[in-house]
């Protein structure tokens, strides 16, 4: 195949994800990539899209490994445009775009400003909170077209190391929520965030004495995790208009921790807004 006229790479939670775009705007395919897709092997894995008598531009947002000198500072628009990077393979030219960076508190953001730009090509005067999920959540503050400020957390991060890892592992699955049992947690975390490690070491022990259910203590503990960073992003969300940009079930969970706090979200995809990011990249690329 070689009817493609530009690629985009998107990171999310778990792969990249590879769409193809032909010279009409649209679409000709799109699928995952492999989690340790790099420049150094792009071009074999891309090889199906790439052709041997033009180069053909892969925008990246989400890349890991750029130089931190590359991040632009807060406050500032998401985007500004691509940085092109240098390509083993002559068929294909590298554009990523940049991610963020944050003085104080220290904090860096990387593909979450493409998805914002992409929220903002569609509604502009947007003026609040977007909330993004994917391999770690992040809180920025927009105001006047610029992110303002932003607060990453690593709870998805916990959350894979505590159910992969003994003593929760042996009792706690994924299934059906109990949404008594996560709104407690989320409230009785909240209300005493300090005791969060002796909340989460009582599940198992509530397992083994008392034969509580594997989801029931899952959703104990991803309402303890959820409450957790609601407690400590409160000044981000509390009175605020919040945009969740997600795709899974972790989305859902935050929705609705954040609908008992008595927030009103709107629940966009996060995937979605990425590659709309990158088709306003591209169309800078091409206005220059």
């Amino acid at each position: 195949m070689s009817d493609a006229e530009w690629i985009g790479l998107t990171w999310g939670a778990n792969y990249p994800q590879v769409t193809v775009i032909d010279a009409t705007g649209k679409t000709i395919a799109q699928h995952a990539g492999p989690t340790d897709l790099a420049p150094g092997n792009m071009a074999d894995f891309l090889a199906p899209y790439l052709s041997t008598h033009r180069t053909t531009p892969v925008l990246c947002a989400g890349l890991q490994g750029i130089p931190t000198d590359m991040f632009r500072a807060v406050p500032t628009a998401p985007m500004a445009g691509t940085i092109q990077i240098g390509s083993p393979d002559p068929r294909l030219a590298l554009h990523v775009v940049p991610g963020l960076r944050q003085a104080k508190p220290t904090d860096l953001m990387l593909g979450c400003e493409t998805a914002i730009s992409g929220l903002l090509s569609h509604d502009p005067e947007f003026d609040g909170v977007v909330f993004t999920v994917a391999a770690q959540s992040r809180w920025s503050h927009i105001s006047a077209g610029e992110v303002v400020s932003f607060q990453s957390f690593l709870t998805p991060v916990l959350a894979n190391m505590l159910l992969s890892n003994p003593p929760l592992s042996e009792c706690v699955s994924h299934g059906a929520l109990d949404g008594a049992a996560f709104a407690q947690a989320v409230d009785d975390v909240m209300t005493r965030p300090q005791t969060v490690a002796a909340t989460l070491a009582q599940i198992p022990a509530d397992a083994a004495l008392n034969g509580v259910a594997k989801n029931l203590a899952w959703s104990r503990l991803m309402g303890s995790l959820i409450g957790l960073e609601l407690s400590g992003s409160r000044p981000y969300w509390l009175g605020q208009r919040v945009a969740l940009l997600g795709d899974g079930p972790l989305t859902d969970l935050y929705a609705t921790a954040l609908g008992g706090q008595g927030v009103q979200v709107q629940i966009l995809s996060r995937d979605a807004l990425l590659l709309e990011g990158l088709k306003l990249a591209w169309r800078r690329i091409n206005s220059n």
